[in-house]
């Protein structure tokens, strides 16, 4: 192992939650529900905005097709079923249809921090790549969703 990229994204994940859950949980308790995920979400969607360009960098693009490729350490080891339609050039959907992210984190008790933690990464994470990329999204499995239905278009 080179770096922290090599490490499979879903191990990652469950990682870094359970070394943010304690912290999470002493905040909560000193600030308030709200005002702790508040400064949570913020910190996330910084640390996702800038992987992002990371991303596009090693990628050595920022296109659509980088989330092709950006799709697959995300799906290393089964860990994400996905369906795909659209052009790929200036729209792309992208159908979760099953995660092992959501049974990860229902498995370690924090399902209700998923969503924050994984799922609250996917926009800044986009814009980090290409601020020219609109992500939409109306559902997600960690949200009890039939799928996560991703809808990329790239912006003139």
């Amino acid at each position: 192992m080179k770096t922290i990229y090599d490490v499979p994204i879903i191990l990652r994940r469950e990682i870094e939650a359970l070394m943010v859950k304690p912290f999470i949980d002493a905040f909560e308790k000193e600030l308030g529900h709200e005002k702790t995920y508040e400064i949570v979400k913020k910190v996330i969607f910084d640390i996702a905005f800038k992987e992002g360009q990371e991303y596009a960098a090693l990628f050595g693009r920022n296109d659509l097709q980088a989330i092709r490729m950006q799709m697959e350490p995300w799906s290393s080891n089964g860990a994400l079923n996905l369906a795909w339609s659209g052009d790929g050039k200036k729209h792309l959907c992208e159908d979760v249809l099953e995660c092992q992210y959501v049974a990860m984190y229902e498995r370690i008790g924090m399902k209700d921090l998923g969503a924050v933690l994984s799922c609250g990464r996917d926009e800044p994470f986009y814009k980090g790549m290409n601020s020219k990329i609109k992500m939409t999204r109306t559902r997600t499995l960690m949200e009890d969703g039939k799928c996560c239905d991703f809808v990329f278009d790239l912006e003139e």
